[in-house]
C-alpha cells in the first residue's frame, strides 16, 4: 500500500503508548516536550506497568475493528512489544517517536528525520509505507525468559508458541548477548547516563571467547538446506542494522518479502575480532565463513539449546524454530 486514507480538517485522534521505565526515564521528558506539537488533536495517553503490559495494552486498542491511530514512545523492545500487541493489522495506522540504547528501526527508517519532522508526518493523519513484519515460531523452548522479573523458567515447553520482530530475530551469540545484557546488573545505571550501547559491546567482546559454537541446518522455504556445523550465530534481518547499529545485512529491505540471512559459522576468536568492527559498516560481507541469502521463511534446527532472541528481546532458547515474513503488513505514517 503506498498511498492511504487522510482524516482532512476531522480532529486526529492518537492513541499514544508510553514506556516510562524505557530510556532511563528519557520517554517521560521526550513526550511531554512534544505534546505541544499535537494540538487540536485527541489524545488517549496509555502507561505500561507490569501489570498493565505494552502488548495488552496494544492489543485493546487494536480490536475494535475501526481504524485506529498509533503512536508508540520507546526503543526497540518498546516497539516490539507494541506490534506483538496488534489484534488488527489491517485497521491499525502505526508510528513510533524512538527513545532508547540502540533504535536500529529508527536508523534504518528515518534517514536523520528529527523527531519534530516525523510528527507533523504523522499528524498528516496518511499512510505512507508498509512495513514487513517478521515471526518467530518456537516449536520447543527451553529456559523461558521472564523479561519483567529478568529470570527464566528452566521447564521444557513443547507446545508452539509465536513472536513477532520487526528489525531481526537472532539465534546463537548476538541472542546470547541480549540475554547477558537482561541479567547485568550494569544495563540501568548506564541506560540511565544514556550509554546502553556499552553493555552490549562489553558482553559483545565477553561472551565470545567463552560462547560454544553449535551445529545447525537451515531449511529454505525452497527445499535448499544448509549445513553448519560450527555455527557462532544466525541473524534474521528485516532491517540492515541489530545490537545497536551492527549492519549485518547491508542489503536488506523492509518491504520486499525477503528476511536476509546473514551466517557466522566457524570464527575463531581472532577472526571475531578482525570483523567486529567491519559489521558497523557492513564490510564483513563477503569474509570467510560469513554469508548471507535471502528467504521469505526458513527452519532452523541446532543438536544444542540455543539462545533466540526477537528485536534484541531474548525469548528462550530453542532447538527448532521457523522464521518467517507475515502476510500482515505495518501500515506506517511517516
Amino acid at each position: 500500500m503506498t498511498g492511504g486514507r487522510s482524516k482532512g480538517k476531522e480532529r486526529m485522534k492518537f492513541d499514544v503508548i508510553i514506556n516510562p521505565a524505557a530510556a532511563g526515564g528519557e520517554t517521560m521528558v521526550l513526550w511531554q516536550r512534544l505534546i505541544p506539537l499535537f494540538a487540536g488533536c485527541e489524545i488517549t495517553e496509555h502507561y505500561s506497568s507490569k501489570e498493565d503490559p505494552i502488548e495488552a495494552i496494544s492489543s485493546r486498542i487494536t480490536s475494535s475493528g475501526t481504524d485506529v491511530f498509533l503512536i508508540v514512545i520507546g526503543g526497540d523492545g518498546t516497539i516490539n512489544d507494541a506490534v506483538n500487541g496488534i489484534a488488527d493489522f489491517e485497521h491499525t495506522r502505526f508510528a513510533f517517536l524512538p527513545c532508547g540504547s540502540a533504535n536500529d528501526l529508527a536508523k534504518d527508517l528515518f534517514d536523520g528525520r528529527s523527531t519534530e519532522e516525523l510528527v507533523r508526518s504523522i499528524l498528516q493523519g496518511e499512510i505512507k509505507r508498509d512495513m514487513d513484519v517478521g515471526e518467530v515460531i518456537f516449536h520447543n523452548e527451553i529456559n523461558r525468559a521472564d523479561l519483567f522479573a529478568n529470570t527464566f523458567d528452566p521447564t521444557e515447553f513443547r507446545e508452539e508458541r509465536r513472536r513477532r520482530f520487526n528489525v531481526s530475530a537472532g539465534m546463537g551469540w548476538d541472542a546470547e548477548i541480549c540475554e547477558k545484557v537482561m541479567v547485568s546488573k550494569f544495563k540501568k545505571p548506564l541506560s540511565f547516563l544514556h550509554l546502553g550501547k556499552l553493555v552490549y559491546i562489553a558482553e559483545a567482546i565477553r561472551t565470545i571467547s567463552a560462547m560454544k559454537k553449535f551445529h545447525c541446518t537451515l531449511t529454505l522455504e525452497d527445499g535448499e538446506v544448509f549445513d553448519v556445523p560450527s555455527c557462532m550465530f544466525t541473524a534474521i534481518m528485516n532491517h540492515r542494522y541489530e545490537g545497536g547499529g551492527f549492519m549485518f545485512a547491508p542489503e536488506a529491505k523492509d518491504d520486499d518479502g525477503q528476511l536476509d540471512l546473514c551466517i557466522a559459522g566457524n570464527l575463531s576468536a581472532l577472526d571475531f575480532f578482525a570483523l567486529f568492527p567491519l559489521a558497523y559498516s557492513g564490510k564483513h560481507v563477503g569474509r570467510r565463513e560469513v554469508f548471507l541469502k535471502k528467504a521469505s521463511s526458513l527452519r532452523i534446527e541446532s543438536d544444542v539449546p540455543v539462545w533466540v532472541h526477537t528485536d534484541g528481546e531474548v525469548q528462550a532458547q530453542s532447538t527448532d524454530i521457523t522464521v518467517r515474513i507475515l502476510p500482515e503488513k505495518l501500515h506506517l505514517l511517516f
